[in-house]
């Protein structure tokens, strides 16, 4: 998870500076602050589920228990990316019809 981070906090700069017409010092404060939300909630996610995490007896149960973990975080964290990138057209879009 910390590898696909990163990877959208690379690609993601380039996303929002054309997004947002070149405004370099807005880009990186935003892209620093999705970067840091998208690792507060793996983080966070991680230390419920392990609050929460009930006894496991077999591999079957063990990989049952992973794959359905996972399959949440993996789907938690595409709805907030594609809710980011929702809004922020969004405010684009309205910035633009506004000037």
């Amino acid at each position: 998870m910390i590898k696909v981070g990163w990877l959208f906090y690379k690609n993601g700069e380039l996303f929002l500076l054309n997004l947002l017409n070149n405004n370099l010092p807005l880009v990186k404060n935003i892209n620093n602050l999705l970067l840091t939300g998208y690792y507060l909630t793996n983080i966070g996610y991680a230390i419920i589920t392990i609050a929460y995490w009930q006894s496991i007896e077999n591999t079957i149960e063990l990989i049952n228990s992973l794959t359905t973990t996972l399959g949440k975080i993996i789907m938690l964290l595409a709805l907030l990316h594609y809710n980011n990138i929702f809004w922020l057209k969004y405010l684009t879009k309205s910035n633009y019809i506004k000037q």
